[in-house]
């Protein structure tokens, strides 16, 4: 009675373990696969950039126009159609606008560029350009976890091999990106692409040597199949249709000759 009782308790805790990795492999694929659509729950640009780009673009504008009227002024100096007096007057009124709109236009330029060093995650302009670049690498990382994962469930040799190299690959591959995604620097240095290359080169290479002796291998089978076939075909229908039973013991004979000649050669 207390052996099955504690058989019974081993079951149900075995469930629960069961259970719960269940819901944890779910909550962790959920999550990967969540991360790459992340982005479209954040804008393109955040409510201080668009505030601050339009307070920078209405000064900018309102210097503009003043520039231009002040250009006009000129003109209509140059061209006599306002007097000297005239001319004066609007300088002594445009100049000190100009100087003034120029210096809140570089004041407001700063503080665009404030708002936007703020929005920015690991170097990436925004949220939303991050999430763009990190969900695809964690999605190739984890379905590289995943062929691994395989690989051990897998029977067929060639198949395993072939699942291992695939699932190599999207680990490395996602992980390069993860690594550039949170690297402090502009890119990552030149020697760790060239590394990267010789590597997917040797990889691409055994890949297609596995593919390559596969075949080779089923090819050898293929042939090995038809000379079974052909030596049954002798063996039993030719011995047993085509030849008198007083010429089968000779047949035989030379047959297993022929057969005994070629394991030598």
């Amino acid at each position: 009675m207390q052996e099955q009782l504690e058989i019974e308790t081993g079951i149900e805790k075995n469930k629960v373990r069961s259970l719960l990795f269940s819901i944890g492999i779910i909550i962790f694929v959920g999550i990967t696969f969540t991360i790459p659509f992340l982005q479209v729950f954040f804008p393109v640009k955040s409510k201080s950039v668009i505030n601050a780009m339009e307070a920078y673009d209405k000064i900018d504008n309102t210097k503009l126009e003043a520039e231009e009227k002040l250009k006009s002024f000129v003109y209509d100096y140059q061209s006599n159609k306002i007097n000297g007096q005239e001319f004066k007057t609007e300088i002594d009124k445009y100049i000190p606008l100009i100087q003034n709109l120029e210096y809140k236009s570089e004041v407001l330029f700063s503080d665009l560029q404030k708002a936007k060093a703020n929005d920015k995650v690991f170097g990436f302009r925004t949220s939303k350009v991050f999430f763009a670049n990190l969900g695809m690498p964690v999605v190739s990382v984890f379905l590289g976890f995943f062929l691994i994962f395989l690989f051990y469930k897998e029977q067929d040799f060639f198949f395993r091999k072939i699942i291992l190299a695939f699932g190599f690959v999207g680990i490395i591959t996602g992980l390069f990106y993860v690594i550039w995604v949170f690297y402090p620097k502009g890119d990552l240095p030149e020697t760790t692409y060239i590394i990267m290359q010789l590597f997917f080169a040797i990889l691409g290479a055994l890949v297609a040597f596995i593919i390559g002796k596969y075949f080779f291998a089923l090819s050898q089978i293929n042939l090995k199949l038809k000379i079974q076939d052909l030596l049954s075909f002798i063996t039993n229908d030719v011995k047993r249709k085509y030849i008198s039973k007083q010429d089968r013991s000779e047949f035989i004979n030379d047959y297993l000759g022929e057969i005994e000649k070629l394991s030598k050669k």
